[in-house]
């Protein structure tokens, strides 16, 4: 069993002790508040089970379930939010009228890494919450993912194996976007950063050159057809120009390049919002 952190909770290094494993004879006894999201998580990771989400908002309104990584996640920090239980973007989404899930978690991605199993794999991309949520009908999905895919590509050793990575990257992100496809559920993407930016020990240039083929395979998909469910708001593009290196313009981002500051964080809040309210 799993369940979202409190604000105060987001940067914990005791964050683990936020899900509990075992049977359900082991756990039943767990009490765990609604609107801390709990969801039972199948052993093998292929399955996830959402107790009570969009537990916030009017009950007759669409449900927006919001699927991030850290960036995502930031915007419930405790520095930035103390108001609303799963951060401002909900706050924002249930003042236009709308009921939210946010699923923001650290390194989460479009992809799970090749060779992770079970509970590994499914903690690691956004399948799992994507199908469990499924199950309670949302109107739309705001998909806000992309930087961890690139780092892991740009952490590769040789030009090689990043070629490797990002093909394999790309081939695994169009099977997962042929699936969002078929269930007709209208889904925005959110670019993530693809300019220099430090990820762990990556180049910069390898970082930008990977996110940029990510968020073009992302633009691709978003612009092929104009009947289809996916659309795109581009916070990369947006973005740009605000990095510390940046001349003349306002910084939206940390010493890394990658996360955002208090700027920043009210960026990202307002895309995902106009990106939730693309979604009918």
């Amino acid at each position: 069993m799993r369940w979202d952190n409190l604000p105060s909770a987001w940067g914990n290094p005791l964050a683990s002790a936020f899900q509990q494993q075992g049977d359900l004879a082991a756990i039943g006894g767990t009490p765990v508040a609604t609107y801390l999201s709990p969801r039972f998580v199948a052993p093998d990771g292929a399955c996830t089970v959402y107790l009570a989400p969009f537990a916030n908002g009017g009950a007759g309104n669409p449900k927006i379930a919001v699927l991030g990584n850290s960036l995502t996640q930031s915007l419930n920090d405790s520095s930035y939010n103390q108001q609303h239980l799963q951060g401002y973007v909900q706050g924002n989404l249930n003042a236009a009228g709308m009921r939210a899930e946010v699923e923001g978690h650290g390194g989460r991605r479009w992809v799970a890494t090749p060779g992770t199993t079970g509970l590994v794999k499914a903690d690691s991309y956004l399948l799992d919450e994507y199908r469990g949520l499924l199950q309670h009908d949302p109107q739309g999905y705001v998909i806000a993912l992309g930087a961890n895919d690139a780092g892991w590509v740009a952490l590769a050793g040789t030009p090689a194996d990043r070629q490797a990575r990002l093909d394999s990257t790309i081939d695994g992100l169009r099977t997962i976007l042929d699936e969002l496809r078929a269930d007709g559920k209208c889904v925005v993407f959110v670019t993530g950063p693809d300019n220099l930016a430090t990820y762990w020990t990556a180049d910069p240039w390898h970082y930008a050159w990977a996110a940029q083929s990510i968020n073009q395979e992302l633009r691709a998909q978003a612009n092929a057809s104009g009947t289809d469910s996916f659309k795109l708001r581009d916070f990369a593009q947006l973005s740009w120009d605000h990095h510390t290196y940046s001349q003349g313009q306002d910084v939206w981002f940390g010493s890394d390049d990658l996360h955002l500051n208090a700027v920043g964080k009210l960026v990202l809040t307002s895309e995902i919002t106009q990106a939730a309210a693309q979604c009918p």
